[in-house]
């Protein structure tokens, strides 16, 4: 049987890294000049800040993207996750295509709607691997998404923009962290979520509410634990005020203990999961005299986020 062939696309939004050691200087320009996620001074200065601490940051984060095999793995992951996406699709009798579109690596919004507007898509759905409802993530990717849209006479159709209490991606995050407490059952619990400035959360930015309520969420489902529950804040930049605690602070009152990490803001493996978690951060609290220090992995493709994304993504189109 032939399928008539759609005329909408699922567009798999993530946030990009560098593939090669040579692509970390245009994605941490791309990365520094865009307001939505960081605001350098006046809108005119940012370029020329941005610039500054790019060549100050540099080397440091070339040798960083080095331990981890000389590049991100995001591209594969989020590969990964599409593959799964769209196998999902298929298997519910939808035919529509898989598209990722990255913020700041390529592929960028642009291209891709330009390659899938010559396919004759005329509306595309977005569906974000940003967990938690925040205008730096998924509202950036959004508004870059919705100009390059109209541009091309493409409709943006209202999408899968967050699911911080899905029962299926809060059932991975379970499975995951039960996984690891096995190798730890006395450890304390630190969720360690990607941090924002201040400032964004005081002019109404929901992220902080949501991570709250997915942690919440989750100390309900593996109920008290011996250990307790933390929350940190990883991946500060600059001098401004972000959200506290610290993760370096909570380790440091954590010495003598074991410490389960759980990634709560991250939905794949990448620079600051491997690096910052598994490298930094581990060290840190090696130093600190944290008796032993264990990482839960990211989603990934585990069945039950894929099955999250799948079935938000039915529910959204049309």
């Amino acid at each position: 049987m032939t399928h008539p062939k759609p005329d909408t696309a699922v567009v798999l939004m993530n946030l990009g890294g560098p593939l090669r050691l040579r692509n970390v200087k245009p994605f941490l320009l791309s990365l520094f000049n865009d307001r939505d996620i960081i605001r350098l001074g006046p809108a005119f200065l940012q370029p020329l800040i941005a610039r500054i601490i790019v060549g100050s940051r540099l080397k440091e984060v070339q040798e960083r993207y080095s331990e981890i095999g000389g590049g991100s793995p995001i591209l594969r992951e989020t590969a990964a996750q599409a593959t799964a996406l769209r196998q999902g699709l298929r298997a519910a009798g939808r035919q529509e295509p898989v598209q990722i579109v990255f913020r700041y690596t390529s592929p960028r919004a642009k291209g891709a709607l330009r390659a899938l507007a010559m396919r004759g898509i005329k509306r595309i759905l977005p569906v974000t691997l940003y967990p938690h409802d925040c205008r730096a993530t998924t509202g950036s990717s959004l508004v870059e998404l919705e100009r390059e849209a109209r541009a091309m006479g493409i409709e943006v159709l209202p999408g899968v923009l967050h699911y911080a209490l899905d029962p299926d991606y809060l059932a991975c995050m379970e499975a995951n962290l039960r996984m690891t407490l096995a190798q730890a059952p006395g450890a304390t619990v630190v969720f360690s979520a990607h941090s924002l400035p201040l400032k964004q959360i005081q002019s109404g930015d929901p992220y902080e509410r949501e991570i709250h309520a997915t942690i919440e969420a989750l100390k309900a489902r593996l109920g008290g634990l011996p250990g307790g529950y933390r929350l940190g804040y990883q991946s500060k930049v600059g001098p401004i005020k972000w959200l506290e605690p610290a993760l370096e602070s909570v380790l440091k009152e954590l010495s003598g203990k074991e410490v389960v990490i759980v990634p709560v803001s991250f939905v794949g493996e990448h620079i600051e999961t491997l690096h910052e978690l598994d490298i930094q951060y581990r060290e840190l609290a090696e130093k600190l005299g944290v008796k032993r220090y264990l990482r839960v992995p990211a989603p990934g493709v585990h069945p039950d986020f894929v099955q999250c994304l799948v079935k938000r993504t039915l529910a959204a189109l049309p």
